[in-house]
């Protein structure tokens, strides 16, 4: 039985008269005639009853016909939804995230995005830095958002096969109780921390991260701090700095979080900054996807990054370039 037969029979019944019908579908009578016929045949029933006027459906027929009308509106809507999924403008995207990406940096890019593609739905799940890849290689998710020290790295190590883009650069500040004896300085020198407690997120070999960075500072300018504990996150860093009196270096998002217990300083001699990195499996992205990207790739810096760390401006037009239509083929 042909969809468009099916088709026939509705507008018949709607115009009670086969000549109008005929009409309002661009086609004679004969073959619009002979379509009904063919309907009757394969459902077994009669559909319609000829008269002089017209035609008036049969029980059967009017079961039919308003069956059909339902299968068409169906059919209508998924194709313009098919066309929506096709444009980018539905679907969903599953986000395995690092959890200080929600300080500021996950929420710029989703309000990008969503300020274009309101009706693509973002499920978000916190994973630490190794398990980021790891869930995007693995397919769990559509894309990773981590930071590391080193991005060109990353993609020969944990990200290898992956595709990755810095999307963002944040340098590290420093965190310090509020009744800190430096806590109204805004700016502070390693040294003056030496005898202070620190806590360090911990390091992951295969994720270079804030740990790497504050070994790599402390050898610079000489120093190191007399005691120093380690957590799993920067999160539960920033709260032992309000908890229990640490000295914290974290992301320069951390301002968009740090309570009245936590004054945030400059240190005298940059720490180094961070590379946020979106991740993604090494294929043609869908539209919905290559949307994504492209928000996170204009993503604002934040204010504190300076000028001589931000990324080129040409750098970016060309990275957010390659996810506009038509879509491309990446290679690592």
């Amino acid at each position: 039985m042909e969809l468009r037969h099916l088709r026939y029979l509705a507008t018949v019944v709607d115009e009670r008269s086969v000549s109008r019908a005929a009409d309002r579908l661009g086609m004679t009578q004969p073959p619009l005639s002979s379509a009904i016929q063919q309907v009757e045949k394969e459902v077994g029933t009669p559909l319609l009853v000829r008269h002089a006027r017209g035609v008036e459906p049969t029980e059967a027929g009017r079961y039919l016909a308003g069956e059909i009308r339902q299968i068409l509106r169906h059919l209508d809507d998924a194709v313009a939804r098919t066309a929506e999924v096709g444009e980018g403008r539905v679907g969903r995207i599953s986000i395995a995230a690092e959890p200080i990406a929600s300080w500021g940096w996950l929420p710029a890019v989703a309000r990008a995005f969503t300020a274009g593609s309101p009706d693509v739905a973002l499920d978000v799940a916190a994973y630490p830095p190794e398990g980021v890849t790891d869930s995007v290689r693995a397919e769990r998710v559509t894309v990773g958002m981590l930071y590391t020290i080193e991005s060109a790295v990353l993609a020969k190590t944990a990200a290898a096969g992956l595709q990755t883009a810095v999307s963002r650069r944040e340098p590290l500040v420093l965190a310090l109780p509020a009744d800190h004896r430096l806590a109204s300085s805004p700016v502070v020198d390693l040294h003056d921390l030496a005898e202070d407690r620190w806590v360090i997120p911990r390091p992951t070999p295969a994720v270079p991260g804030i740990a790497e960075l504050l070994t790599r500072a402390w050898s610079e300018a000489g120093t190191a701090p007399g005691a120093a504990g380690t957590t799993a996150t920067p999160a539960e860093a920033l709260a032992l700095v309000t908890g229990a009196g640490c000295v914290a270096a974290l992301p320069a998002s951390v301002r968009s979080v740090a309570t009245s217990g936590v004054r945030l300083a400059m240190p005298h001699r940059p720490l180094g900054d961070l590379e946020a990195v979106v991740v993604w499996r090494d294929e043609t992205p869908t539209a919905a996807l290559r949307e994504y990207l492209s928000s996170a790739l204009r993503a604002p810096e934040p204010d504190q990054l300076g000028s001589h760390l931000a990324r080129p401006a040409s750098n970016e037009a060309e990275l957010a370039a390659q996810f506009e239509d038509p879509p491309p083929t990446f290679r690592g």
